[in-house]
């Protein structure tokens, strides 16, 4: 009965201890075909089932997958570093150099001034002030000491490696590196680093070196003091100020309010000037071309009070 059993349905526990005739498990196994490293074909159907259910559940997961890689290639570009969208906008204005019908001229090469005509055209709010072999590693001071020489705008591009960069939207400046080989000769902006401000200090005369300071606001009379304790009352208030990135204008400020003039002299001769003011309710001293500086308005206030106090100040 055992053997019949066996030979009908099979082992599936794989406990049976061997018949009355002596043969094993393993010898009805052999006899019924299932020999080993052979499945049993009852199985097969549940295996295929959870193949198949996986498959299904990754078709359900790949949709998402692929939209969350489409996502965070959306945002990457959205929050691209600015200095790669200066490379890449630059690069877009001067392949528009096709428009100047130098494609086929195999010996032309783009000059400094073609390169600065691309630019201003397709993208105004930006300004090349000058081109260097060296890479420019701090802001200019002052604006009007950046620009390219006239001779150096009638070179090509190819004798250079490095250009001045400003965004004048953003207010600021780069240092932008490119290539120019090939013929025609075309640069391929690479890589652009944006400049940090000069490390400006505010530069005051010593008490010693000054006998007077004269105070001017607006187009009120003007304040001269000359007693000794006002002035250094006045050039401790001046040192406390932090700089700013800006780098001065050239003469009075304008577009600000409540400016006042401080000069500072030696006998007769000026030795100094700053300039104290507010914008926006905020209170700045600048120095024509040696930065702009923050100071509270307590201490503005400070040197305001010496402003109607008279003519006169002295010891």
């Amino acid at each position: 009965m055992a053997f019949w059993w066996v030979q009908a349905h099979g082992d599936v526990t794989g406990t049976h201890q061997p018949s009355a005739g002596g043969e094993g498990l393993s010898g009805c196994r052999r006899t019924l075909g299932y020999g080993e490293g052979r499945s049993d074909p009852r199985y097969t159907g549940k295996k295929d089932y959870r193949v198949t259910y996986m498959k299904q559940k990754f078709l359900m997961l790949l949709p998402g997958f692929v939209l969350f890689g489409i996502g965070c290639i959306c945002l990457f570009l959205q929050h691209k570093p600015r200095e790669q969208v200066v490379v890449d906008r630059l690069n877009e204005a001067i392949s528009n150099y096709t428009e100047m019908n130098i494609r086929d001229d195999k010996t032309y090469s783009l000059k400094v001034i073609d390169v600065q005509m691309l630019v201003t055209t397709y993208l105004p709010e930006y300004t090349i002030f000058g081109v260097s072999c060296d890479e420019y590693t701090v802001r200019p001071n002052q604006i009007n000491e950046a620009f390219t020489t006239e001779q150096e705008q009638d070179l090509p591009i190819c004798n250079f490696k490095y250009l001045l960069l400003y965004d004048e939207k953003e207010d600021r400046f780069y240092s932008v590196k490119f290539e120019a080989e090939g013929r025609p000769v075309i640069p391929d902006f690479t890589e652009a680093k944006e400049l940090s401000g000069a490390a400006y200090e505010l530069e005051l005369p010593s008490l010693d070196s000054i006998d007077s300071i004269s105070l001017k606001k607006n187009a009120d009379p003007l304040i001269t003091i000359s007693a000794r304790n006002d002035m250094e009352t006045i050039l401790n208030i001046l040192e406390n100020t932090m700089p700013t990135t800006m780098s001065g204008e050239i003469g009075t400020p304008v577009r600000v309010e409540n400016i006042i003039n401080i000069d500072f002299f030696s006998g007769e001769n000026m030795i100094g000037r700053l300039f104290l003011y507010e914008d926006n309710e905020k209170y700045f001293i600048e120095q024509t071309g040696n930065g702009v500086y923050t100071i509270s308005r307590e201490l503005y206030a400070s040197i305001e009070s010496y402003v109607p106090r008279g003519d006169t100040y002295g010891e």
